[in-house]
């Protein structure tokens, strides 16, 4: 199995790291049931994010693809998987460029956390169309000729 990060996960781990730290420090001084407000506001995102950023990413294999995402992880067979493609979303200032798996079902599951950034769509994440790449590469390697 070849496993594929996010280089994002850093970030989300500081950011889960300050949050706790944030409410930890809240609940040290806290003497009012009032105090339980920041505490949680800050301490269960800071609990998500310090606990599921170092697994942030895509995992796959001959068998199939595993991706774990910001608060759940999905597995599918590679026979589930019609097809690996990039889509862009658009937005106001950056587009974003992500994996996205097209299912036998006829839905599609964006893998969000891979997601790479740009202005205007106007130059290819590298890294994200590799990534596409290397996942239709692996699907396709087990389909019968």
């Amino acid at each position: 199995m070849r496993k594929r990060r996010t280089p994002w996960a850093i970030v989300y781990l500081l950011v889960g790291l300050v949050c706790l730290l944030t409410a930890v420090s809240v609940a040290a001084s806290s003497t009012r049931v009032d105090d339980l407000i920041p505490i949680v506001i800050f301490g269960v995102p800071g609990l998500v994010l310090t606990f599921r950023a170092p697994i942030f990413g895509v995992s796959f294999g001959a068998s199939g693809v595993k991706y774990s995402g910001l608060l759940k992880s999905r597995s599918y067979a590679w026979s589930e998987v019609q097809e690996v493609k990039c889509a862009v979303v658009t937005g106001t200032v950056f587009s974003s460029e992500l994996p996205e798996l097209v299912l036998a079902s006829g839905t599609v599951d964006q893998l969000s956390i891979l997601a790479g950034y740009g202005a205007g769509g106007s130059t290819p994440n590298k890294r994200v169309e590799r990534l596409v790449t290397e996942l239709e590469a692996t699907r396709t390697s087990g389909l019968p000729a």
